[in-house]
């Protein structure tokens, strides 16, 4: 997968700064990882093809949880970890009857898994125990302290008994059992969201809608956008454009020539380019 992704971030990236198909080392002005970031973080709203295979996968995993009727939802899909790994995290279980809810490894218990509650218990049940026990299975007359194989730490005792208190308050219900994507108020699942969330703790680029939206052509926003990082298209406009958009007057001027909107020119100073 790493292989092909690398080859057609290759062609994207010619295409992006030349507009060939191929091009030499010392063509990028911008690290390819920024630009793919969507408009609203500093990019320019390529997609990430690295980032868009993990959410493409996690909707394969929503889908083994939300819709038995699947026809693979029993097979062994290959899942990369870092896609596992957002999905464990967003995935919030509500019981209702709690016939698709895994007993041992979902998080629904006061929003957490089980493993959170009490790891020394969790840790003694066979794998394979742990992704089959459903909450309706193990509910239904105790039998989920069965699942436990050897002995316990006076540590694990206590967690043990700590776990049993929080399950006497549990009960079941006729709803269905449904699942909540935390990253959307909706609650539900989206491709669009679970790709956003892999760009989780970058710094918001506050003025991108003044400078996308702005009426102005595409490539001289896309020059704004490149100064404001203070690049330049070429090595030829290096020497002589990067003076002049040192100096906030001329930035202005040049902005106003080229009919860019007022809120585009207060985007820039916010980022010191004028007074």
């Amino acid at each position: 997968m790493k292989w092909f992704i690398k080859a057609i971030n290759k062609i994207r990236k010619a295409f992006v700064w030349k507009g060939r198909d191929k091009v030499n080392g010392g063509s990028c002005l911008v690290a390819w990882d920024k630009v793919q970031r969507p408009l609203h973080l500093g990019g320019l709203g390529i997609l990430n093809l690295e980032y868009m295979s993990w959410a493409l996968q996690i909707r394969w995993l929503w889908l083994q949880k939300t819709d038995p009727n699947r026809p693979w939802k029993d097979l062994d899909i290959p899942i990369h970890s870092n896609a596992t790994a957002l999905f464990n995290i967003a995935i919030i279980s509500q019981v209702g009857r709690g016939t698709q809810v895994q007993f041992w490894t979902d998080k629904w218990l006061f929003g957490c898994s089980l493993a959170e509650h009490a790891p020394l218990v969790v840790a003694a049940v066979p794998v394979r125990t742990r992704q089959q026990r459903l909450v309706a299975d193990a509910l239904t007359g105790l039998r989920w302290p069965t699942d436990i194989q050897g002995g316990l730490s006076m540590i694990g005792l206590y967690q043990y008994f700590q776990l049993w208190d929080a399950l006497t308050e549990v009960e079941l219900s006729a709803d269905d059992d449904q699942l909540v994507w935390q990253f959307d108020s909706s609650g539900y699942f989206s491709s669009k969201a679970a790709y956003e969330a892999f760009f989780s703790g970058v710094i918001t680029f506050e003025p991108w809608c003044w400078l996308w939206k702005a009426w102005a052509p595409a490539k001289y926003k896309v020059f704004l956008c490149l100064a404001i990082r203070n690049r330049c298209w070429t090595a030829a406009l290096l020497s002589v454009a990067c003076p002049i958009l040192r100096s906030a007057s001329s930035v202005i001027k040049m902005m106003k020539m080229f009919n860019i909107s007022s809120p585009t020119v207060s985007s820039c100073r916010i980022f010191g380019f004028g007074s």
